[in-house]
């Protein structure tokens, strides 16, 4: 089983030409209203390829678009049984900007997210017992993302962090982290210089691995993941495709990689699995509802079925 405790956001997603530019006011082309969240999007991808989840989060009762959220969730058959509803709060939203290439800017508001705590995590770490993995990510409390991951470790868990957005770690933590998944951008902001080429993601994993991760996958957009097992590193290529959409790309990456290893295969032939699921999620609009099935992912590795 997968557990993600993570967040849950109403996405507000605008599509026009192109971004406006500070001070400037344009007309959109459109607006579509769906499920997202990191959290959510990540174990969303994982279920629909058939990964038994558990997703522990929180939305608002002041929201007036949860049922849309819940039933996203349910369309991608995440286990919902935990998920909390805060009164006095509106939910996790997201207002993402797309252009005719598919780039997007994004603002995140955290709502009930906020309220995602240590003592939540206490109250329901019965559903640990039974899991193989446990992910996290960083748009529910700092102090949460840590207590979970540590009491994860503690069971003998794999432990899988993507830390989006950026906020800086602990040094104790690091050492409890299994798998930690930054994207160039994040990852820049851990070690303090750009990562632009596999040498420069090279050094990067050599910072994670010496603050005591074992292993580290770099996103790199376009490009593929640079993944490294402290022995082997290599980059891993992604698939050339014709981006529509590319928010979410890397919640898909990560939903990928974790039912890939989930189902046994190693560090490297999950990354590759993630990205085939990275490749078919930023062809279609949106976040959660973008994410495919294992039929349609296997379709796109011509490899025999994980």
């Amino acid at each position: 089983m997968i557990v993600e405790i993570g967040s849950i956001n109403v996405d507000y997603i605008i599509h026009n030409r192109r971004l406006p530019v500070p001070g400037e006011t344009i007309y959109g082309k459109g607006v579509t209203i769906m499920g997202g969240g990191k959290g959510a999007n990540q174990i969303a991808a994982a279920a629909r390829l058939g990964a038994e989840t558990v997703f522990l989060s929180k939305i608002g009762g002041l929201d007036h678009y949860n049922d849309i959220v819940m039933d996203d969730l349910k369309w991608a058959n995440v286990n919902t049984e935990l998920v909390e509803t805060v009164p006095d709060v509106y939910s996790g939203s997201g207002y993402v900007l797309v252009n005719e290439t598919g780039q997007n800017s994004i603002i995140i508001i955290m709502g009930a997210n906020g309220e995602i705590t240590p003592d939540y995590v206490d109250k329901n770490k019965a559903c640990l017992d039974k899991a193989k993995i446990c992910m996290v990510e960083f748009m529910i409390p700092m102090e949460t993302c840590e207590h979970a991951i540590k009491t994860a470790k503690k069971q003998g868990i794999v432990t899988l962090v993507n830390p989006a957005p950026y906020s800086p770690i602990d040094d104790s933590f690091y050492p409890y982290i299994d798998i930690i998944t930054p994207n160039e951008i994040e990852a820049a902001d851990f070690c303090g210089f750009a990562i632009d080429d596999e040498q420069s993601a090279s050094e990067a994993c050599s910072f994670f691995h010496n603050k005591g991760v074992k292993n580290v996958i770099i996103t790199m957009g376009s490009r593929g993941a640079f993944v490294s097992d402290g022995k082997k590193r290599m980059m891993v290529e992604s698939y050339k495709v014709d981006a529509l959409d590319t928010s979410g790309a890397g919640d898909s990456f990560n939903g990928g990689f974790a039912y890939a290893y989930w189902k046994g295969h190693d560090l490297f032939t999950a990354a590759h699995f993630g990205n085939a699921v990275a490749s078919l999620s930023v062809q279609r609009l949106g976040t959660m509802k973008s994410m495919p099935t294992l039929a349609e992912t296997e379709q796109v590795m011509k490899l025999p079925a994980l």
